[in-house]
């Protein structure tokens, strides 16, 4: 018996000194390849990498913007007074966004100024499921070196790697701007061509959305609090969601969640029934808005803008403790119309 459990553990011994280099070269989540990664065909984990890159980098860089992938498509080198980093990632949690920022501070890099996209998807996600996602769970680097471990190991899983070569075997991707864009700026591919897909209009929601807004707002509130401490500025604002995917979001409490979020700090709304959210030329999907609508928002966050019409309609609304009232009279009004909510008297 012992000396068959002696062979059974030295096969296993083998057999992981034969899938390891297998699972560390496939690599389709880009954790073993962060300081090069490939354009595989599998979404990398920019949350590992992103944050790897800036602690590696941070003297080159004294703002960030954290969002989710939506984010992704400003463009923060048109943002001034500061050498910026787009510092999005896969569904961007405000739990995370916290983790990742006092993961900057505690490595000695204090940014100078910090902007925060929110949107449905800050309050719909639990961020305890993303630790079960290989593309955006985050690394431990406050943990002990066993949570460091582990992250690595979850990674040298044989079968997701074999699995994973379905798609990454023939595909052609852009190595060479991948990393020009996750080494510069951190932005999506600007240039990427923006044609909307007709007859997907369906709203983006994922199966595993479930309404969890104080706990969201508690974060967000961390997330303020931690800028407060260190004497960052920060500006915060929501991603302009396309209509299809704003109705849902506010039959699932949407609006609540922007009320209570004027409580915690102040805002820009981007979300509402506008004349960017109903336009298809200024969304990939139903999910993700172009580098276009970015502009506009950006235009607005730092100069006050000039589209007085869509202003009115809630997009680049400042929102404060003390104007959210007008601002929910807005936004409520349009979903009672809309008959997206049933007039209850509020």
């Amino acid at each position: 018996m012992k000396k068959f459990l002696g062979k059974l553990l030295l096969f296993l011994f083998l057999l992981a000194l034969a899938v390891i280099p297998v699972n560390v070269y496939v690599d389709p989540y880009n954790v073993f390849h962060a300081d090069a990664i490939r354009d595989n065909g599998v979404e990398p984990n920019k949350n590992y990498i992103k944050t790897r890159f800036i602690l590696r980098h941070k003297d080159e860089y004294d703002s960030y913007l954290f969002g989710s992938s939506r984010a992704g498509f400003i463009d923060v080198s048109r943002l001034p007074e500061g050498n910026w980093y787009n510092f999005s990632y896969s569904e961007g949690l405000p739990k995370e966004q916290y983790e990742t920022l006092k993961t900057l501070i505690s490595h000695g890099e204090i940014p100078k100024q910090v902007y925060l996209s929110v949107d449905n998807i800050s309050y719909l996600v639990d961020p305890d499921y993303h630790q079960g996602q290989l593309y955006r769970s985050a690394f431990p680097y406050e943990g002990s070196p066993a949570d460091k471990i582990r992250f690595f190991a979850s990674y040298l899983d044989t079968v997701t790697t074999l699995e994973s070569l379905s798609v990454i075997e023939g595909y052609e991707g852009d190595t060479k701007g991948l990393r020009e864009r996750i080494y510069s700026t951190g932005c999506e591919d600007l240039k990427l061509s923006a044609v909307f897909d007709d007859t997907a209009t369906k709203p983006y929601w994922a199966d595993y959305y479930s309404p969890r807004i104080d706990e969201a707002i508690e974060e967000i509130r961390l997330f303020c609090s931690l800028c407060d401490e260190y004497g960052i500025e920060l500006t915060v604002f929501t991603n302009p969601l396309y209509i299809t995917t704003y109705e849902r979001a506010v039959d699932k409490g949407y609006l609540d969640f922007l009320e209570k979020l004027a409580t915690v700090t102040p805002y820009y709304n981007f979300s509402s029934y506008n004349e960017i959210s109903m336009n298809n030329d200024y969304y990939f999907e139903t999910s993700h808005f172009t580098p276009a609508a970015g502009n506009l928002m950006m235009d607005i966050i730092e100069n006050g803008g000039d589209e007085h019409a869509v202003l009115a309609q809630g997009f680049g609304y400042y929102v404060t403790e003390e104007n959210v009232e007008d601002f929910m009279e807005i936004v409520r009004h349009q979903a009672y119309v809309t008959g997206i909510l049933q007039y209850t008297g509020k």
